[in-house]
């Protein structure tokens, strides 16, 4: 619920938490959605010498893709969220990094 919420606030910001260089506006992703498949998930493989990657849905799910721009993802990690637009043959065309929401303590009611 949380990543949805995240995801919502950087369409709506027009890519003021995307990171700088590595990837495309979110304003821009959202528009271009029509032209492939965009998919949210965990960063699990990356090999920039062999241009393959591959992410893990919330769900579970395996997707495999192609990096064809290896300077989208310089900046990028395993382990990282991000958000990938996708063109019709698998081949990762833009690329957003989520960040993770700062989770704050709940306050103390006081004695």
């Amino acid at each position: 619920m949380r990543l949805i919420l995240v995801l919502f606030i950087i369409l709506l910001t027009d890519g003021m938490y995307t990171s700088g260089g590595a990837a495309d506006s979110a304003g821009d992703l959202s528009r271009d959605q029509q032209n492939g498949n965009v998919v949210t998930g965990t960063l699990e493989e990356l090999d920039l010498k062999k241009h393959k990657g591959r992410l893990k849905t919330d769900m579970g799910k395996p997707i495999y893709f192609q990096v064809s721009k290896p300077e989208l993802f310089e900046r990028l990690s395993v382990g990282q969220q991000v958000t990938v637009q996708l063109d019709d043959e698998g081949r990762a065309i833009k690329v957003i990094d989520t960040p993770v929401p700062e989770l704050k303590q709940p306050m103390k009611a006081p004695e």
